[in-house]
């Protein structure tokens, strides 16, 4: 008897090797395969049908167990990950370009173009690119949330916006953003552009723009 179940269990194998060809799905190669390997295990079971039922119970259910963990450990590693840096970037972005208060500023410097950029670079802490680019932590990416740019044309034109802080205004304690054009205008420099404060400052925002102007009108 065993003898001939042991020789039906053979036939049963060379069709398991031809199965997964002709089926061709992962589901019907997982079938066959744990044909295989249940009848192997339960060989000397007494009741072999028993056995191999609850075998192919235990492994649809630890292969259930492997197809979760995985997935759902992947899934909540990205939206953690996600969540973080975009709550980050839209409370800069919330910050600085929508809850802002800005006003204009225009002035003519008798100093030179390049001069005006030194002194603005020097006052207000302005970041060339790669000086953006080589900040620790969230750096250059939540600079430009920020509206952060940084054009230069040497003897020309300068393009400058980033939050900044400078000792004349708060003591540098608080924030604001300033938008600056600088242009060569005949030996002096045409100075325009923007100051703004968010309305979001814990310490409140309606003192800093007179400290922000004075500022200005000191450095240019």
């Amino acid at each position: 008897m065993e003898t001939d179940w042991m020789m039906r269990r053979l036939r049963h194998i060379g069709l398991a090797l031809l199965l997964p060809v002709a089926l061709g799905t992962t589901s019907a190669r997982a079938d066959v395969l744990d044909g295989i390997v249940f009848g192997m295990k339960c060989l000397g079971a007494a009741d072999r049908q028993a056995c191999e039922e609850r075998s192919k119970r235990e492994a649809e259910e630890t292969r259930d167990r492997l197809r979760q963990r995985p997935e759902a450990s992947d899934r909540e590693q990205r939206v953690g990950s996600s969540e973080e840096e975009e709550s980050a970037g839209e409370k800069v972005h919330r910050n600085w370009i929508v809850n802002v208060v800005c006003r204009q500023f225009a002035k003519r410097s008798p100093r030179d173009v390049d001069t005006n950029y030194a002194r603005a670079m020097t006052h207000y802490s302005f970041m060339t690119p790669r000086e953006a680019k080589a900040l620790p932590g969230f750096g250059e990416g939540v600079m430009r949330a920020a509206g952060y740019s940084h054009e230069v044309t040497p003897g020309a034109l300068y393009r400058l916006e980033q939050v900044v802080h400078s000792p004349d205004v708060a003591g540098g304690k608080r924030q604001y953003k300033l938008i600056l054009n600088l242009a060569r205008n005949g030996s002096g420099t045409r100075v325009t552009g923007q100051y703004c404060v968010t309305t979001d400052d814990p310490a409140g925002w309606q003192d800093l723009p007179p400290q922000v102007l004075s500022s200005l009108n000191n450095t240019f």
